[in-house]
Protein backbone atom coordinates (compact mmCIF):
# COMPACT_ATOMS: atom_id res chain seq x y z
CA UNK A 1 0.00 0.00 0.00
CA UNK A 2 2.64 2.67 0.48
CA UNK A 3 2.66 2.91 -3.30
CA UNK A 4 -1.07 4.33 -3.24
CA UNK A 5 0.39 7.79 -2.98
CA UNK A 6 2.49 7.10 -6.58
CA UNK A 7 0.25 5.93 -8.36
CA UNK A 8 -1.74 9.53 -9.28
CA UNK A 9 1.62 11.00 -10.65
CA UNK A 10 2.54 7.82 -12.55
CA UNK A 11 -1.00 7.47 -13.99
CA UNK A 12 -1.05 11.74 -15.32
CA UNK A 13 3.07 11.56 -16.41
CA UNK A 14 2.69 7.67 -18.38
CA UNK A 15 0.31 9.37 -20.91
CA UNK A 16 2.39 12.01 -21.41
CA UNK A 17 5.29 9.53 -22.25
CA UNK A 18 6.36 10.27 -26.03
CA UNK A 19 3.37 10.65 -28.05
CA UNK A 20 2.39 12.43 -30.97
CA UNK A 21 -1.00 12.24 -32.40
CA UNK A 22 -1.80 11.55 -35.81
CA UNK A 23 -5.82 11.71 -36.97
CA UNK A 24 -6.34 11.31 -40.62
CA UNK A 25 -9.49 13.36 -42.43
CA UNK A 26 -11.65 10.53 -42.30
CA UNK A 27 -11.52 9.61 -38.27
CA UNK A 28 -13.53 12.52 -37.12
CA UNK A 29 -15.61 12.29 -33.80
CA UNK A 30 -19.32 11.60 -34.40
CA UNK A 31 -20.53 12.33 -31.03
CA UNK A 32 -19.88 15.74 -29.02
CA UNK A 33 -18.78 13.72 -25.74
CA UNK A 34 -18.44 10.97 -24.42
CA UNK A 35 -18.31 9.67 -20.81
CA UNK A 36 -17.31 5.94 -19.58
CA UNK A 37 -16.64 4.52 -16.30
CA UNK A 38 -14.10 1.85 -16.19
CA UNK A 39 -12.13 -0.95 -14.24
CA UNK A 40 -8.59 0.24 -13.94
CA UNK A 41 -5.60 -2.17 -13.89
CA UNK A 42 -2.70 -0.84 -13.15
CA UNK A 43 0.91 -2.77 -12.77
CA UNK A 44 4.32 -0.88 -11.88
CA UNK A 45 7.36 -2.22 -10.28
CA UNK A 46 5.85 -5.16 -9.89
CA UNK A 47 2.82 -4.46 -8.16
CA UNK A 48 -0.44 -4.44 -8.96
CA UNK A 49 -3.29 -2.01 -8.15
CA UNK A 50 -6.84 -1.78 -9.05
CA UNK A 51 -9.45 1.10 -9.28
CA UNK A 52 -12.06 2.35 -11.06
CA UNK A 53 -11.73 5.66 -13.55
CA UNK A 54 -14.13 8.00 -14.47
CA UNK A 55 -13.39 9.60 -18.06
CA UNK A 56 -15.51 12.54 -19.59
CA UNK A 57 -14.36 14.05 -22.65
CA UNK A 58 -16.01 17.36 -24.78
CA UNK A 59 -14.54 17.23 -27.72
CA UNK A 60 -11.88 19.91 -28.17
CA UNK A 61 -12.76 20.99 -25.14
CA UNK A 62 -12.09 19.23 -22.02
CA UNK A 63 -10.81 15.96 -20.32
CA UNK A 64 -11.77 15.17 -17.23
CA UNK A 65 -10.54 11.87 -15.41
CA UNK A 66 -11.35 10.65 -11.92
CA UNK A 67 -9.11 7.87 -10.50
CA UNK A 68 -10.09 5.62 -7.18
CA UNK A 69 -7.97 3.05 -6.20
CA UNK A 70 -8.77 1.18 -3.35
CA UNK A 71 -12.16 2.60 -2.54
CA UNK A 72 -10.24 6.43 -2.02
CA UNK A 73 -10.54 8.78 -4.67
CA UNK A 74 -6.46 9.39 -5.70
CA UNK A 75 -7.07 12.09 -7.89
CA UNK A 76 -8.24 14.38 -10.66
CA UNK A 77 -7.21 15.57 -13.82
CA UNK A 78 -8.50 18.03 -16.01
CA UNK A 79 -6.85 19.05 -19.06
CA UNK A 80 -8.47 21.70 -21.74
CA UNK A 81 -6.43 22.14 -24.49
CA UNK A 82 -3.68 24.58 -22.88
CA UNK A 83 -3.70 24.02 -19.35
CA UNK A 84 -3.73 20.85 -17.20
CA UNK A 85 -5.10 20.65 -13.60
CA UNK A 86 -4.22 17.56 -11.57
CA UNK A 87 -5.23 17.67 -8.09
CA UNK A 88 -3.48 14.53 -6.14
CA UNK A 89 -5.68 14.32 -3.17
CA UNK A 90 -3.47 11.39 -1.97
CA UNK A 91 -0.55 13.99 -1.13
CA UNK A 92 -3.07 16.83 -1.28
CA UNK A 93 -1.11 18.64 -3.32
CA UNK A 94 -1.84 20.38 -7.27
CA UNK A 95 -0.50 21.24 -10.63
CA UNK A 96 -1.66 24.01 -12.45
CA UNK A 97 -0.30 25.10 -15.48
CA UNK A 98 0.39 24.61 -18.97
CA UNK A 99 1.64 21.22 -20.75
CA UNK A 100 5.64 22.97 -20.97
CA UNK A 101 6.27 20.74 -17.94
CA UNK A 102 5.83 17.77 -19.98
CA UNK A 103 7.41 18.75 -22.79
CA UNK A 104 10.64 19.29 -20.52
CA UNK A 105 10.55 17.09 -18.79
CA UNK A 106 10.13 14.12 -21.05
CA UNK A 107 11.78 16.07 -24.28
CA UNK A 108 8.55 15.22 -26.39
CA UNK A 109 5.77 17.29 -27.60
CA UNK A 110 2.49 16.68 -25.89
CA UNK A 111 -1.00 17.69 -26.35
CA UNK A 112 -4.46 17.69 -25.27
CA UNK A 113 -5.77 16.28 -28.89
CA UNK A 114 -3.07 13.11 -28.04
CA UNK A 115 -4.56 12.40 -25.25
CA UNK A 116 -7.83 12.80 -26.35
CA UNK A 117 -7.19 10.82 -29.73
CA UNK A 118 -5.90 7.40 -27.26
CA UNK A 119 -9.00 7.37 -24.55
CA UNK A 120 -11.81 8.05 -27.89
CA UNK A 121 -9.90 5.54 -29.74
CA UNK A 122 -8.20 6.85 -32.81
CA UNK A 123 -4.79 5.79 -34.17
CA UNK A 124 -1.75 7.67 -32.57
CA UNK A 125 1.91 7.35 -33.44
CA UNK A 126 3.57 6.26 -29.86
CA UNK A 127 7.40 5.83 -29.78
CA UNK A 128 8.20 3.16 -26.83
CA UNK A 129 4.32 2.68 -25.66
CA UNK A 130 2.32 0.10 -26.98
CA UNK A 131 -1.48 0.73 -26.97
CA UNK A 132 -4.59 -1.97 -27.98
CA UNK A 133 -7.78 -2.16 -27.77
CA UNK A 134 -10.78 -4.81 -27.88
CA UNK A 135 -13.77 -4.73 -29.21
CA UNK A 136 -15.62 -5.43 -32.11
CA UNK A 137 -15.35 -2.68 -34.90
CA UNK A 138 -19.06 -1.41 -34.93
CA UNK A 139 -18.59 -0.36 -31.35
CA UNK A 140 -16.60 1.46 -29.13
CA UNK A 141 -13.76 -0.11 -27.86
CA UNK A 142 -13.81 -2.70 -24.46
CA UNK A 143 -10.96 -2.51 -23.16
CA UNK A 144 -7.39 -0.09 -23.57
CA UNK A 145 -4.00 -1.52 -22.69
CA UNK A 146 -1.48 0.71 -22.27
CA UNK A 147 2.17 -0.35 -21.47
CA UNK A 148 5.54 1.44 -21.51
CA UNK A 149 8.49 -0.88 -23.44
CA UNK A 150 11.38 0.69 -21.49
CA UNK A 151 9.42 1.48 -17.82
CA UNK A 152 8.03 -1.27 -15.80
CA UNK A 153 4.41 0.04 -16.18
CA UNK A 154 1.31 -1.33 -17.60
CA UNK A 155 -2.51 0.39 -17.67
CA UNK A 156 -5.30 -1.84 -18.64
CA UNK A 157 -8.69 -0.05 -18.66
CA UNK A 158 -12.25 -2.07 -18.86
CA UNK A 159 -15.18 -0.06 -20.26
CA UNK A 160 -18.00 -0.94 -18.22
CA UNK A 161 -20.68 1.84 -18.99
CA UNK A 162 -20.20 4.23 -22.24
CA UNK A 163 -22.59 7.24 -22.55
CA UNK A 164 -22.47 9.44 -25.80
CA UNK A 165 -23.61 12.93 -26.20
CA UNK A 166 -24.48 13.45 -22.50
CA UNK A 167 -22.23 14.97 -20.21
CA UNK A 168 -22.22 14.70 -16.24
CA UNK A 169 -21.45 16.96 -14.06
CA UNK A 170 -17.40 17.18 -13.29
CA UNK A 171 -15.55 18.66 -10.04
CA UNK A 172 -11.73 19.66 -10.66
CA UNK A 173 -11.73 22.74 -7.88
CA UNK A 174 -8.53 22.63 -5.73
CA UNK A 175 -9.13 22.61 -1.63
CA UNK A 176 -8.00 25.45 0.08
CA UNK A 177 -5.21 23.52 2.21
CA UNK A 178 -3.59 21.93 -0.60
CA UNK A 179 -0.04 22.94 -2.25
CA UNK A 180 1.22 23.62 -5.63
CA UNK A 181 3.31 21.06 -7.22
CA UNK A 182 6.36 22.49 -8.41
CA UNK A 183 8.14 20.07 -10.83
CA UNK A 184 11.56 21.66 -11.51
CA UNK A 185 12.71 22.61 -7.76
Amino acid sequence: MKHLKHITCIFLCFFATNLSFSQTSDSTFSYNSIHYRASAMIEFDGQTFNGQLNFVNVIDSFLYMQLNVAGFEAGRILLTPDNILFINKLQKNYYDGDYVFFQQLIDTDIDFYTIQAIFNGFPVDVEDVIISYEGDEDSFFNTLTLEHEEYPIKLKLEIRKVTFNNIPKVSANVPKNYSAINFFE
